[in-house]
């Protein structure tokens, strides 16, 4: 049989950036890597390289890229080949607030899609990894590239993004620590003041419009959050003093990465010190960590040749 290989590149990401809680994302140049190669076995074989390892499952119906091919090929109407072989190559840590599980949600997509017909818009991808994902800040990103501001209307998902130059830089470090979904979630409150809802608002308004307009220095102001931080910070240890470490070493603000328990900070010079500072702190309470400087991913997720 003729067999053809897909290979698919997907950005990480990290959401919320402070005040944009479930909203507000970036995609960074920093990827996992997907490709599937068709076959003549009778069934879809998954192997992981890299992070994860050992921890994701290797079956395709319990793994998340296979399960958003499925997805994909059911939208589209179509079947995905009886035999083939997944292979994953994982940087993104997982559990870390990195984007690991949308950047599965977005490259199965574009496979299953691809497999199927390519019938897919990106609309149409953005709004079956939202409802995949439960929220568009992660996938929205990973898909679309550049920052990217969503919301949910009626089961459907619009983004407007916003290109950011190369002249700022993106520091995550991540702790050998991980923060279950389900634990950030518990520790939000269900209600909030009227007064920290007008905050936020404010806040992240400040946030994209320092952005667009360049004027980075101000970028502390709009990371601040009264939704999530306050509440999160405590399940990353050492987490309060890594923040400060980062803008004492220079950094224009820090935040919490998605939910944890990355920790990431915006600069335009420094950008070492800034790291290695962040690291230090972890590495004072015994916690090994893993630093990286990067940059906004303009591109979004793509089909390689």
């Amino acid at each position: 049989m003729t067999t053809r290989t897909l290979h698919v590149q997907v950005p990480a990401t990290s959401a919320n950036l402070g005040s944009g809680f479930d909203a507000v994302g970036i995609a960074l140049n920093y990827f996992n890597e997907i490709y599937f190669t068709e076959d003549d076995k009778e069934f879809i074989s998954v192997e992981i390289e890299g992070l994860g390892k050992g921890e994701i499952p290797e079956t395709f119906a319990d793994n998340m890229v296979g399960q958003a091919m499925e997805r994909a090929a059911a939208y589209n109407g179509g079947a995905l080949p009886k035999g083939g072989a997944v292979k994953l190559v994982n940087r993104i840590p997982p559990g870390r607030g990195m984007g690991s599980s949308s950047s599965a949600i977005i490259g199965g997509i574009l496979i299953g899609d691809a497999l199927t017909g390519s019938k897919m818009s990106r609309e149409d991808m953005l709004s079956l990894a939202t409802e995949i994902e439960g929220h568009p800040d992660n996938v929205a990103p990973a898909l679309l590239g550049g920052l990217t501001i969503s919301i949910m209307d009626g089961g459907k998902t619009m983004t407007n993004i916003v290109p950011v130059g190369d002249d700022l830089s993106f520091i995550t470090v991540s702790p050998d620590v991980e923060v279950f979904t389900e634990d950030a979630r518990a520790v939000l409150p269900k209600e909030i003041a009227y007064k920290d809802a007008v905050f936020n608002v404010s806040r992240v308004s400040f946030l994209v419009s320092s952005l667009v307009t360049k004027q980075y220095d101000r970028l502390q102001y709009g990371l601040q959050d009264k939704l999530h931080v306050p509440y999160r910070i405590g399940l990353i240890p050492g987490g309060e003093s890594v923040l400060k470490a980062a803008e004492d070493a220079g950094a224009l603000g820090a935040t919490i990465s998605g939910s944890g328990s990355t920790l990431i900070a915006f600069a335009v010079e420094n950008e070492q010190a800034i790291m290695e500072a962040m690291m230090n702190e972890f590495k004072i309470r015994g916690i090994d960590s893993e630093g990286h400087i990067l940059k906004c991913w303009n591109e979004g997720a793509q089909i390689l040749p």
